[in-house]
């Protein structure tokens, strides 16, 4: 039975890193020894998928709990707690380094040309962590304290018109009215799961406005920007707030959306590289975030269909490498997971309370994880 909550609650944990721009899935399924196991599955290979089919089924679950029902929890944590939190799951990562290096001198021992490899995984994620600091998001939104109202300003700086759009305040306390002037309107925006209860016809409680919206019609042409007034003075912290963005859909937006995930996916099951912030540098993160959260199956399905091709292929690609050069791809994934510590290292370390409990934190998560691999069995192919 022990085992069986186990997987849930690693899959919950995979889930949820997937989402989370910075975090690693790939490197979460390392941290609890389930790694080749899940690859296994992906390839569909019918005698892993057999051998391991128990866990694989509540480890399934576990993911789609993460996804739909825990993702608001670590947002919470990484709004309110964001030091503590990077801490934590850097002490899950630093704690998984013995379990990596038991697997990966399982039948061969280290080699100096395996620092080679390494130093290629470390350089990877780093440079991929620079190219996001250098990078700009095409959507963005000013607010102007008038005295008696807010101006809001949504810029659109894609070559993309934008059918769709809103502003979500995170902090429960800000509670709107509907008194907007221009082509947009103050709504309650539900959460998933509380979507998923209206789907099936469960009535859903009216609630005070929290989401600036589109008006129905609305669009911001590419390069352009959209302008409206609330009747109120809002103090927002920025941190707390998001914009999600949606497109009318055509072939090559199709394609894009498909194409996308797809190499996301590929990236869910790298460690030490985020699928998240992969789709934030393509610049479609805030896309399928609106996609989700908003059941736009126009843009759901060409993603589904991009992420279970990218999640197949790219586990039979990382199987055969594991096949033929175990120790190199092992190598590489050491430098992966080194340079992940670097990703999540938190902005607001420093000395203060924060990177105090932060310290606690990470004790925490490298004792998980140690504990984690001393459980775990490294079996030799």
């Amino acid at each position: 039975m022990l085992q069986y909550l186990l997987a849930v609650v690693y899959g919950i944990v995979f889930g949820v890193a997937n989402i989370i721009p910075g975090v690693s899935g790939g490197t979460m399924l390392v941290v609890f020894g389930c790694y080749d196991k899940v690859c296994g599955a992906l390839t569909l290979n019918l005698k892993e998928i057999k051998k391991n089919i128990s866990f694989l089924i509540f480890f399934g679950i576990g993911a789609v709990i993460g996804i739909v029902g825990f993702a608001f929890v670590i947002t919470f944590l990484f709004t309110n707690f964001p030091v503590q939190t990077n801490m934590f799951f850097m002490g899950l990562i630093i704690g998984s380094v013995p379990l990596i290096i038991r697997n990966a001198t399982v039948k061969e021992k280290f080699k100096p040309i395996c620092i080679l490899p390494f130093v290629i995984g470390l350089a990877a994620v780093v440079g991929l962590a620079l190219l996001e600091n250098g990078s700009t998001n095409p959507y963005r939104y000013e607010m102007k304290d008038n005295g008696i109202s807010t101006t809001i300003t949504i810029y659109n700086d894609s070559n993309r018109t934008v059918n769709g759009w809103t502003i979500e305040f995170e902090d429960e306390a800000v509670q709107l009215d509907e008194t907007t002037e221009g082509d947009a309107v103050a709504v309650y925006d539900y959460s998933t799961i509380d979507k998923i209860k209206g789907i099936f016809g469960v009535k859903l409680p009216a609630n005070t406005p929290n989401t600036f919206t589109n008006k129905e019609g609305a669009v911001i042409e590419a390069g352009k920007s959209m302008t409206f007034i609330y009747h109120d003075v809002l103090k927002v912290d920025s941190g707390k707030t998001s914009l999600n963005v949606s497109y009318a859909m055509d072939v090559p937006f199709f394609l894009t959306m498909m194409v996308s995930l797809f190499v996301a996916a590929i990236a869910m099951i790298i460690p030490g590289v985020s699928g998240s912030f992969v789709m934030m540098t393509l610049g479609v993160y805030s896309t399928v975030i609106a996609a989700v959260k908003g059941f736009d199956f126009a843009i759901i399905i060409p993603c589904a269909i991009g992420v279970i091709a990218g999640l197949v292929l790219g586990a039979r690609l990382i199987t055969f490498l594991m096949k033929k050069w175990s120790l190199m791809v092992y190598s590489v994934i050491l430098g992966l997971v080194a340079g992940s510590v670097y990703v999540i290292f938190p902005a607001g370390f420093g000395f203060n309370i924060a990177t105090l409990t932060g310290f606690a934190a990470l004790i925490v998560g490298g004792i998980i994880a140690v504990l984690v691999g001393k459980n775990t069995k490294v079996e030799a192919e």
